[in-house]
C-alpha cells in the first residue's frame, strides 16, 4: 500500500496597517488644551502593540497617524494613505483601538467594513471592542457592528450641537473664539479669548489706510509694503510662532498682494468692531460653510481695538466701491479722481490737461461727453474745484462750531441746573397735527356712510390718514424718547461736532493745499452741473440732520430759560 504524506499547512503572515486618529470634536481635548489620556496617541499606539504581543501571525507594515482631524468623514490624509496602500497589496489587516477611532459616520464606516474591506479581502480588527473580521459570526457582522458605527455617529452629531452652542455662548459673552486673528491684532497672552492691537502690525494697517486715502492703488500699497520689507500677514504670524495655515497662501513664503491690502482696508476690527459668527457648517458630516444672515452674527464694538477712525473707515468703504485708476508712473490718483459726477448722465467726470502758451491747465469734463458726445461738457477747472471745495469745507466747519456752541450751553445747563426742563419745542406741534389727523380718520366712516365720501374715496382717504398717523407716532415717540436721553445724545453729538470742527480748522488760511485724503473723508460724491455749479454730497448728512433736530429741541428752550444759579429755579 502507497504510504500517502500530509503537508502542514502554512500560517498565513499578515502585514498589518495601525491606524491612529484624534481629534478636538469628539472628547480628545479637555482643559488647558490637554488631551484625555484615553484617547490620545501616545494611549491608542500602547494598547495596540500590547494586543499584538506573542502574535507572530501579525507584522506590523506601518502605523499611520490623523492627529487633530475629525471622523465624520473619512477625508484624512493619512486614512486615504493607508487605503492607498491597501490596495497596492502592502497591508491586508487594519487595527484600531475601537470603531470609533476609525471614523464616526455611520454610512461610510458600514460601506468600509462590509463590503470594501471584505472584497479586497482584508483583515479589520478593533481590539477594544473585542472585534475581529476573521473570527466575528454573522450576528456581530450583521447586526453588532452596524449598531456600534450608528451610536458613534449618533455620538459626533450630539457633540457638534453641543460645541456649536459653547461658541455660540462665548461669542454672546463677548469671548473671541477664532482660531486665528486679523493682521494688525493679536490674542491676549493672558486670555486667548480676548483680541488685542498688535503695535507692530497695527502702525503699518494705519500706514495702509493712509495710502490709500492719499491715493494709491492696492497694487501699488503692496508694491510698497515689500519694497520696505515688511512681512505679509501670514509670514509675519509664523515670525511670532503661530503655527498659522491659511487657504490663501499657495507656498512657504508669501509677499503682500493687492488682495491682502484689500482685506485689510475692509475689515471692520479695523474700527473696532468683532464680527463672529458669520459661517456655520451645515452639519456634521459635510464641511462646506453657509453663510449667516447678519442678525444671527455676533458683533459688538471694543474700544481699545479702534486703529482707524470710524468716520475714516466707513469712507473708506466708499472710496473701495469708487472706479479709480491710477496712470503709470504716478504714486497716487489724482486729486479728484472718483469723486466728481455728471448730474445729467450720472457717469464720473475725466480729467483732461491742456498747455496754452507753456501754460498748463488741468480740467474735468463728463466722460459721456468725451467718449459719445451725447451729453454737455459740464466742465470746470481743478484750481476752481479747489476753491470751492475748501470754501465748503470751511462752511461746514463753521455751521458745526455754531451747533456745537448750542449744546455746549446745554451741557452747561445741565450741569448747573440738575432739574432743568429741556423740552423738544417741537413736540407740541406733533401732537396738534397727530390730534388732528386722528380726527379726520375717525371722521372718514361716518362720512361713508352718510353718502358724503364714495367707498373708494373712503378706502383712498383711510390709507392715508392712517399712514400718517403712524408717521406722526413714530415721530413723537422718538422726539421723547431723545429729550429723556438728552444728556448721553448731547455729549456725542459734541464730540463729533468738534471733530468736524478741527478738520475745518486744518484749512484756515490754506486755500489751495486740500488733500485727497481730506476730500474723501468728508464728500461722497461732488456734482459737477453746466455754468460752473457745483452741488457737494457729504458722507455724514444723516448725522448732521440728526444733530440739527437735536439743537432744535433745545435752542428755544435755553433762550427762554435763563441760566441760573445751581440749585435755583
Amino acid at each position: 500500500m502507497k504510504e500517502i504524506s500530509y503537508k502542514k499547512a502554512e500560517k498565513r503572515i499578515y502585514a498589518a496597517a495601525v491606524y491612529l486618529r484624534l481629534s478636538k470634536e469628539d472628547g480628545d481635548v479637555c482643559g488647558e488644551g490637554r488631551k484625555e489620556e484615553s484617547n490620545s496617541i501616545t494611549n491608542q499606539k500602547r494598547l495596540i502593540h500590547d494586543f499584538l504581543k506573542g502574535r507572530e501571525d501579525i507584522r506590523v507594515f506601518k502605523e499611520y497617524v490623523d492627529d487633530g482631524y475629525t471622523g465624520s468623514d473619512f477625508l484624512r490624509p493619512s486614512f486615504q494613505e493607508m487605503i492607498k496602500d491597501m490596495e497596492e497589496g502592502k497591508v491586508n489587516l487594519i487595527i484600531v483601538k475601537d470603531l470609533s477611532r476609525f471614523g464616526r459616520e455611520y454610512i461610510e464606516a458600514g460601506r468600509y467594513l462590509q463590503k470594501i474591506f471584505p472584497a479586497a479581502g482584508v483583515r479589520f480588527i478593533a481590539v477594544t471592542d473585542h472585534y475581529d473580521s476573521l473570527t466575528a459570526d454573522r450576528t456581530e457582522k450583521s447586526i453588532v457592528i452596524p449598531v456600534k458605527n450608528f451610536v458613534n455617529d449618533a455620538y459626533s452629531a450630539d457633540l457638534s450641537v453641543k460645541i456649536r452652542s459653547h461658541l455660540e455662548s462665548k461669542r454672546g459673552n463677548g469671548e473671541y473664539t477664532g482660531a486665528y486673528v486679523s493682521y494688525g491684532f493679536r490674542k491676549d497672552s493672558s486670555d486667548h479669548n480676548k483680541l488685542v492691537a498688535d503695535p507692530v502690525a497695527g502702525e503699518n494697517v494705519k500706514r495702509i489706510f493712509r495710502w490709500k486715502l492719499d491715493g494709491m492703488s492696492n497694487s501699488q500699497i503692496a508694491e510698497k509694503l515689500n519694497a520696505l520689507g515688511i512681512p505679509a500677514p501670514a509670514d509675519y504670524k509664523r515670525s511670532l510662532g503661530i503655527r498659522y495655515r491659511s487657504g490663501f497662501q499657495k507656498s512657504l513664503y508669501s509677499g503682500w498682494s493687492p488682495v491682502a491690502v484689500g482685506r485689510i482696508l475692509s475689515n471692520p476690527l479695523c474700527k473696532g468692531m468683532v464680527v463672529q459668527g458669520k459661517k456655520e457648517r451645515i452639519n456634521h458630516k459635510i464641511k462646506k460653510m453657509a453663510a449667516k444672515p447678519e442678525s444671527e452674527q455676533s458683533i459688538y464694538r471694543q474700544e481699545d481695538l479702534v486703529l482707524i477712525g470710524e468716520k475714516q473707515f466707513d469712507a473708506m468703504q466708499g472710496l473701495l466701491k469708487k472706479d479709480i485708476r491710477t496712470n503709470p508712473g504716478q504714486e497716487g490718483a489724482y486729486l479728484f479722481s472718483g469723486i466728481l459726477y455728471c448730474p445729467d448722465c450720472g457717469r464720473q467726470m475725466i480729467r483732461r490737461k491742456t498747455t496754452h502758451k507753456g501754460k498748463q491747465t488741468i480740467f474735468y469734463i463728463c466722460k459721456t461727453y468725451n467718449v459719445e458726445k451725447t451729453c454737455t461738457r459740464h466742465s470746470i477747472k481743478e484750481q476752481e474745484l479747489v476753491t470751492l471745495v475748501t470754501e465748503a469745507v470751511k462752511a461746514q466747519a463753521q455751521m458745526a462750531a455754531d451747533e456745537e456752541e448750542i449744546l455746549k450751553a446745554v451741557g452747561e445747563a445741565m450741569e448747573r441746573i440738575p432739574t432743568v426742563s429741556l423740552t423738544d419745542t417741537r413736540l407740541p406741534e406733533l401732537e396738534k397735527e397727530l390730534e388732528e389727523n386722528a380726527a379726520m380718520l375717525s371722521g372718514l366712516y361716518t362720512d361713508w356712510m352718510d353718502g358724503i365720501l364714495s367707498k373708494e374715496e373712503y378706502e383712498e382717504m383711510k390709507v392715508f390718514y392712517s399712514g400718517r398717523c403712524g408717521e406722526l407716532e413714530g415721530q413723537i415717540k422718538k422726539r421723547r424718547e431723545r429729550a429723556g436721553n438728552a444728556g448721553e445724545a448731547v455729549r456725542g453729538a459734541r464730540q463729533w461736532l468738534g471733530s468736524l470742527k478741527d478738520t475745518g480748522s486744518l484749512l484756515a488760511g490754506t486755500v489751495g493745499e486740500i488733500r485727497r485724503s481730506l476730500i474723501f473723508s468728508l464728500f461722497d460724491r461732488i456734482w459737477v452741473y453746466e455754468g460752473k455749479r457745483v452741488e457737494f454730497s457729504f458722507l455724514y448728512q444723516d448725522r448732521m440732520a440728526e444733530v440739527y433736530s437735536l439743537c432744535g429741541m433745545f435752542k428755544e428752550t435755553l433762550q427762554k430759560q435763563p441760566l441760573c444759579e445751581k440749585g435755583a429755579v
